[in-house]
């Protein structure tokens, strides 16, 4: 599957496919809001200034991530549920790494175990705990590829 994926920047043109994913993928996997709280727009505003990468398999976007530069932060990174556990997100953060270098940071919210669970099998380490507007989460770091 790695090899079919194309990662590109995100054009303006995409914007609407991204948006259905960002907010599809909240609305089935971020349990600890409230699905009646989520709007298309959320992602307009949660990726304002950042670069956007989006993955493409047969023309068709399946993810993204979507990273404030300056401090190399993945702010967004998003799958959609079939292409889960296929090497998209990987390409992703793969991509992102030849953008912007290393070391990433991120924050993920310590409910999203699923996501957790992804991070630190690809070696993201915990550089501290917080509590934020969704909860307790981990701010977590990458440095070396393995």
């Amino acid at each position: 599957m790695k090899d079919n994926i194309l990662v590109l920047e995100a054009k303006q043109t995409n914007y609407e496919e991204l948006r259905d994913i960002f907010f599809t993928v909240r609305r089935d996997t971020f349990h600890w809001i409230d699905p009646k709280e989520l709007k298309l727009s959320d992602f307009d505003e949660s990726t304002k200034d950042e670069l956007i990468l989006a993955a493409f398999i047969k023309n068709k976007i399946v993810g993204f991530v979507s990273i404030w530069v300056p401090d190399k932060f993945i702010h967004n990174l998003f799958v959609l549920q079939d292409f889960q556990g296929k090497g998209v997100g990987t390409v992703l953060v793969k991509e992102a790494i030849k953008k912007v270098g290393l070391p990433l940071t991120l924050k993920c919210v310590k409910s999203n175990t699923k996501a957790f669970n992804y991070y630190k099998s690809h070696n993201w380490k915990i550089e501290k705990e917080e509590m934020g507007s969704e909860g307790l989460y981990y701010l977590m770091k990458y440095s070396n590829p393995s």
